[in-house]
This record gives structure tokens, C-alpha cells and sequence, in this order.
């Protein structure tokens, strides 16, 4: 991990950052595991279960599709997560992936995720 591209970052700095997201990713993993054996209990049971009118059948699917909204949710930002630790690990983080300018830092601070600079964001 270096600090050279952005000296208002400090090692330590970096490193709890690095921290936060390494955690981050570790519970979004475990979200999707979760979210993952719930999905294929309720596809299973569904087979199993009778269903008794078209409003059990279609709040049965609702509730699939929300849970299939919620896993791609979480697997998208797990990627991003792990995206920006590469960034980080490559000495990339606070560089934006648009104009290589420097992120704000109070951008990073709120969104650690962050790869785009606000003008970037904006176009």
C-alpha cells in the first residue's frame, strides 16, 4: 500500500480505511450468503407449496423479486468495495477513474466507495 499519489492521506490513514473496507466486504459476503440460502428455501418451498389464488401467487412473486433486487444490490456493492481495496492496494485511492484528479476528501470520508470525482459524477 503507498500514500504517494495523495500526501494529505496518511499510512495510518489508508490502513484504517483499508480496514473499514475489508470489514465492509466481509459483511456484505456474509449478507449475500444469507440472502442466498433464503432465496433457495423460498424457490423450494414454493415447489412444494400449493398456492391457493392468484394473490398468494402474486405476492409470492413479489417477494421474490424483492429478494432478487436485494442480492443484486449487495453483489454490486461488494464489487464495488472490492474495486476500490484494488484501487487502494494499486496506490489508486482518491484518484478519480474519470479525469484522474483527486477525489475530495470530504467525498472519501462520506463515501469511501467513491472513484469519481463530483465533476466527473455531474457529467
Amino acid at each position: 500500500m503507498t500514500t504517494e499519489l495523495d500526501p494529505a492521506w496518511t499510512a495510518e490513514e489508508l490502513s484504517s480505511i483499508r480496514d473499514g473496507l475489508v470489514l465492509a466486504a466481509e459483511l456484505l459476503r456474509a449478507e449475500l450468503a444469507i440472502l442466498d440460502s433464503a432465496s433457495a428455501q423460498a424457490v423450494s418451498a414454493s415447489t412444494l407449496e400449493v398456492l391457493h389464488d392468484e394473490i398468494d401467487i402474486a405476492e409470492h412473486r413479489a417477494e421474490l423479486m424483492q429478494d432478487a433486487v436485494q442480492v443484486e444490490n449487495t453483489a454490486a456493492i461488494l464489487e464495488q468495495t472490492e474495486h476500490v481495496l484494488a484501487r487502494l492496494d494499486l496506490g489508486l485511492y482518491g484518484t478519480c477513474e474519470g479525469c484522474s484528479a483527486s477525489i475530495a476528501r470530504e467525498r472519501l470520508e462520506a463515501f469511501p466507495r467513491a472513484t469519481l470525482c463530483m465533476t466527473c459524477v455531474a457529467a
